[in-house]
């Protein structure tokens, strides 16, 4: 049996995917840290956590250090005698915690979505200190935290999260770490499972837990019980920089090194990539190989062959395994193109290709502003439209249908036609450009009330972001000043195209699993999820297979 082993993987969805896409193992194990930051923006995240820092120094002040943070943010908000800043930050943070748990959630979302495509073989995670307690995410099936599996005759038992504070993470949300503290709940779990692979985010005491200036930081708890049991391999994280195999006293300690690219203290950034292969026989590990993860290939880097009772080591590629011995980077291209803005247009050009018009598509984008400038004389209503992309032979100019994304404030339309008219709207439309298809109709009456109440979850305003950054304007009216006040708050912006591209992300990968709308729908509720119709109309076509191909053309 082969296990796949990584940890440490920050938000590298994309690298995960690929992974399972180009490995092939019976059990992948990631081991903690799966998120970088609960939010989609550095402003959020900066904001965040220097609110977290003012209000944790003003615990500290008002000697209330026995309570958590957010116990002590509501305090704080029922002392009205406490000046006006001091109260405004602390609402500012407990809102900001319900928004990032709101994201945690969006991103286990992606990374379930993920995950489900490898589904001849079992793929478990267990949560770091970066991380929710998973039993609360979509990734409760696969949470190792105080559960154990089989894996064919073998037994896998994790127990997750480590004891330090991670700045920028809600204390409140964070998985408990109950451990070293004695006969602990780590400690108890793991005597009452009797695990063959232990997996823990936090290292053993004096294993790969090395911090300086602190020196050895791991965990007792878990080196005792190792030490004191029959345990062929325990794998842990946590600490990027102390990678490495290790047996002792029959037991293999494995830390692959971060598997997500990680910022170091120093303002560098640490490449990543790193996972191993652990094949077993007869219940005992007999080959460990360290691999790296490039580009969509994983390159092996370092062998530990079992000959005669003790272990070898063998170096496959000298030029990786040198540069990772010495903390360096090897394979790290600028990653400018990762930012969340680009990955929703290349998530929206998968939906809607064929962007680039050729000139009968010009041809029908000139009748389709004269017809919205029409409606908009006859009715009273603004109305926008955005080109969206094209779709038919790329020889025929007869026979190109246009999608199309019409914008209209429907209050504004309903006073002057006495019911809200979009639908004789778009049929007029049509009926002058009988090769358009409008495929979604948004309220900007609804974008600007998320806009004014700072609504991150608003359906339309996920929408309008997406399709104003993406598609070509045919008429602009009111949707160009909706877009001026959007683009004012930066971050908001920013938040709302993560969850519209996390979103994207999943309908994605959800229809490269099932056979049908009905089965796509299903899964998308299991998720707590739906998909806007115009999304639905290019997912049809891809179902159980058929997205692979266009993921690589997008790409």
């Amino acid at each position: 049996m082969r296990i796949i082993y990584l940890a440490d993987i920050h938000g590298a969805f994309a690298r995960v995917r690929e992974l399972l896409s180009g490995t092939d193992a019976q059990v992948y194990i990631i081991g903690g840290d799966l998120i970088d930051r609960p939010f989609y923006t550095q402003e959020m995240s900066a904001r965040y956590r220097a609110l977290q820092s003012r209000l944790a120094l003003l615990q500290y002040r008002f000697n209330s250090g026995d309570t958590g943070i957010d116990e002590f943010v509501e305090e704080l908000l029922g002392r009205k005698e406490l000046p006006a800043d001091i109260r405004r930050d602390a609402a500012e943070y407990r809102d900001s915690t319900i928004r990032a748990r709101r994201v945690l959630q969006q991103k286990y979302k992606v990374l379930e979505s993920i995950l489900s495509l490898k589904g001849n073989s079992q793929v478990f995670c267990l949560p770091g200190n970066y991380d929710m307690d998973l039993q609360y995410t979509s990734l409760h099936g696969r949470d190792l935290h105080r559960h154990w599996r089989h894996a064919a005759e073998l037994r896998i038992a994790g127990y997750g999260g480590a004891d330090v504070a991670t700045p920028g993470i809600p204390q409140k949300y964070c998985v408990p770490y109950r451990a070293d503290r004695g006969m602990s709940e780590m400690s108890r779990f793991f005597a009452e499972t009797r695990p063959d692979i232990v997996v823990t985010h936090k290292p053993a005491h004096g294993v790969h837990d090395h911090v300086a200036p602190m020196g050895e930081i791991g965990s007792t708890e878990l080196r005792n019980y190792c030490e004191d049991n029959t345990v062929p391999l325990c794998l842990t994280g946590h600490i990027h920089d102390q990678w490495g195999f290790k047996e002792i006293d029959g037991t293999i300690y494995l830390n692959p090194s971060n598997f997500g690219e990680v910022h170091r203290p120093n303002g560098t950034v640490a490449e990543g990539g790193f996972f191993y292969s652990i094949d077993f026989q007869d219940r005992q590990v007999s080959t460990v190989i360290l691999s790296k993860l490039v580009r969509g290939v994983a390159h092996d880097v370092v062998r530990y062959l079992s000959r005669d009772d003790r272990w070898v080591e063998k170096i496959t590629d000298p030029d990786r395994f040198g540069a990772l011995l010495r903390g360096k980077n090897h394979d790290r291209e600028d990653a400018a193109g990762s930012s969340v803005r680009n990955e929703m247009l290349r998530n929206m050009k998968w939906f809607f290709p064929g962007a680039e018009a050729k000139q009968r598509i010009l041809e029908v984008s000139e009748k389709v502003g004269h017809a919205a400038l029409e409606i908009a004389k006859q009715y009273g209503a603004s109305i926008s439209l955005d080109f969206l992309g094209g779709e038919g032979p790329q020889s025929s100019r007869e026979h190109t249908t246009l999608d199309v994304v019409l914008y209209v404030r429907h209050a504004e339309a309903a006073k002057n036609g006495g019911s809200i008219p979009g639908d004789l709207m778009i049929r007029q439309v049509l009926e002058k450009c009988p090769q358009v298809r409008i495929l979604d109709c948004i309220d900007l009456d609804e974008v600007d009330r998320a806009l004014q109440e700072q609504d991150y979850e608003c359906y339309a305003a996920l929408r309008f972001a997406a399709y104003r950054a993406f598609g070509r304007t045919l008429a602009a009216g009111d949707a160009l000043s909706v877009e001026e006040r959007l683009n004012s708050v930066r971050a908001f912006r920013g938040e709302i195209e993560g969850t519209g591209c996390a979103y994207m992300e999943i309908f994605r990968n959800v229809a490269a699993r099932v056979e049908n709308m009905k089965l796509f729908d299903a899964r998308l509720r299991e998720l707590g999820i739906t998909a806007p119709e115009a999304f639905k109309h290019k997912i049809r076509g891809c179902f159980h297979g058929g997205i692979e191909a266009e993921y690589k053309k997008a790409d």
